[in-house]
């Protein structure tokens, strides 16, 4: 069955996104629902505390991860697949990419408040786009459920 992966970190677009590929999912029923978070792992070259900031992220990731699915795709009767990865962004998007087969599309949440996410989203969609064969979609956090009806 074809997949959208939604990748998410702990920000409120992260959220948007998912209630955004839920609403897809449930006009589409053959589509099924992969939540992906990377944990970057730059704390690894840390000489002290890298082993406590690794457990701490993963906290807060699955602590996140259990929000959000309760809070979006359980509302939407919609069970999804979650999965952690720790490494870079666009090499383990990439590996999932992959390990899943049948990823129709990737879609990312942009936060209004973050100026990161002007910078490195482009970075990693650029990445991404040479490595899959999917769609790439970007949903901006100001866009909400009555929006996406339009868009879907």
């Amino acid at each position: 069955m074809a997949t959208i992966i939604v990748c998410v970190d702990t920000n409120n677009a992260s959220e948007n996104a998912l209630g955004f590929a839920c609403s897809l999912i449930k006009k589409n029923n053959n589509l099924k629902l992969q939540i992906l978070a990377v944990i970057e792992g730059s704390h690894r070259n840390l000489l002290f505390g890298s082993e406590a900031i690794g457990s701490q992220k993963k906290f807060q990731t699955n602590k996140f991860l259990k929000k959000i699915v309760e809070n979006v795709c359980t509302k939407n009767n919609i069970v999804p697949t979650v999965s952690i990865r720790e490494g870079d962004i666009v090499a383990e998007i990439t590996k999932e990419v992959k390990a899943i087969g049948d990823c129709k599309m990737i879609i990312f949440g942009k936060s209004q408040k973050l100026q990161s996410d002007n910078t490195v989203l482009p970075k990693i969609v650029g990445r991404i786009g040479d490595k899959i064969n999917a769609s790439v979609l970007i949903i901006p956090e100001n866009i909400g459920e009555n929006d996406w009806q339009n868009l879907i």
